[in-house]
């Protein structure tokens, strides 16, 4: 009996551990899809205005107003598709950095542009000195630094300028696909009087019926996985109801009553389970990189609650059928 109440603590704490890591899988998933989008949310704007404003109007009404705080707009090139005037207020998203830094407050109201690279073109950079530079057409750009992460992704192929204030006046916004992403999410009305623009949607939606940003999409092989490990607990309660008939059997032969052994198997099976969760979580967190933990307990407790629920309802049809017999 030891043996088998070993193999229920370590076969639900192999699944616990195997949860972490899918929820390892869907923060790194997450975050490839936000740098593959210019390290932009799902909750960006497409703006597209009225009249033939210059990026500097776009930037300084945003700047000058005090209900859009803490945004970052991307003048996106229609043309080039890998090159994006930045500019950013308050405490904008930044995105992950290998060297370097990114753009700060006072790089948006400068004389001379600056640029932030993917690391694509890390071993492209010009460096005569203490500075390096990218070369753009005929001429030379400051690099403040390199984006990326240990994942490769879209942001890799990025460059990210900073306009001069000369250069920025001299732009026109609607020339460019404009993005506008806020930190916290953004009131379209806001925006739609403010940026005095024609139009202000979600970027645009590729799949039939699905949002193109919907989590679950996104995410859709590891939550069939997390699904996967919720029937494995399911049937991790049924062979160890299966195993323990005989055991039952003797028992209500012996004449103990089917209720006193109703609660006392249940109680082994809770303590074994709950054992084993709270060490295949534990162990799986020591070992991972997971940043958010609150999704995975949530998981692993309704998991553990409905596995309960089930296991008390089939072993209470099990004892009844056993005593009948």
């Amino acid at each position: 009996m030891l043996t088998k109440r070993l193999c229920l603590l370590l076969y639900t704490a192999v699944l616990a551990i195997a949860s972490v890591f899918l929820f390892v899988k869907i923060q790194q998933r997450s975050l490839i899809i936000q740098l593959d989008n210019h390290n932009l949310s799902a909750a960006a704007y497409h703006v597209t205005l009225k009249d033939k404003n210059t990026i500097w109007d776009v930037t300084q009404a945003v700047e000058k107003n005090k209900k859009i705080k803490n945004v970052q707009i991307h003048f996106q090139d229609k043309k080039n598709k890998h090159l994006t005037y930045f500019f950013g207020t308050g405490s904008f998203v930044v995105p992950p950095m290998i060297n370097g830094s990114f753009f700060g407050s006072g790089t948006f109201n400068s004389e001379v542009e600056v640029a932030v690279v993917g690391k694509n073109y890390e071993k492209k950079l010009y460096e005569p000195k203490d500075q390096e530079y990218l070369k753009i057409g005929k001429k030379y750009v400051p690099v403040l630094g390199v984006m990326g992460d240990k994942y490769s992704s879209q942001l890799d192929k990025q460059i990210f300028i900073a306009p001069s204030i000369e250069k920025s006046k001299k732009l026109i916004a609607n020339n460019y696909r404009i993005i506008i992403d806020g930190k916290k999410a953004l009131n379209k009305n806001i925006l739609k009087t403010v940026l005095k623009a024609k139009t202000v949607e979600h970027l645009k939606q590729k799949h039939f019926l699905i949002n193109q940003d919907s989590w679950i999409l996104d995410h859709f092989q590891e939550l069939l996985m997390l699904a996967v490990l919720f029937i494995l607990l399911i049937f991790g309660a049924l062979i160890w109801i299966i195993g323990n008939i005989n055991r039952n059997r003797s028992f209500l032969n012996l004449g103990k009553e089917p209720l006193q052994l109703l609660f006392e198997e249940w109680e082994f099976y809770t303590l074994l389970t709950g054992l084993g969760t709270i060490f295949g979580v534990m162990g799986g967190m020591l070992i991972t990189e997971l940043t958010n933990y609150i999704p995975l307990l949530i998981y692993n407790m309704v998991s553990f609650v409905l596995t309960n629920i089930f296991y008390i309802l089939l072993l209470r049809k099990r004892v009844i059928s056993l005593n009948r017999s």
